[in-house]
């Protein structure tokens, strides 16, 4: 890559790489909100897509099991899966701030 093309890439807003980060980081962010909204509304985790979404979000939040350990079963999802998402987001954001630079 060229001092030329390196500066124009440097002058903009974003980049690939810093669009891609962000683009990965929303959908990290809208599965686990999504999951969320599925478990509230009671759907049927029988459903194929209901099911996919969830067992996703359950992959996306395991580092985050058991952080907060309410005595329900939903209020501990909800607890955790959103602590994952504000992490993701937060760590995202920085990437995709760092990788503009």
């Amino acid at each position: 890559m060229s001092a030329t093309e390196r500066t124009r890439w440097a002058e903009r807003r974003t980049n690939p790489v810093s669009r891609a980060i962000g683009l990965i980081t929303w959908l990290v962010v809208a599965v686990l909100v999504i999951g969320m909204l599925l478990v509230w509304a009671d759907a049927n985790q029988a459903n194929d897509l209901v099911n996919f979404i969830l067992n996703l979000g359950e992959w996306l939040a395991e580092p985050f099991d058991d952080v907060f350990t309410p005595s329900g079963h939903d209020a501990a999802l909800y607890q955790n899966w959103t602590l994952a998402a504000v992490v993701y987001w937060a760590v995202g954001s920085l990437l995709a701030y760092l990788t503009r630079r």
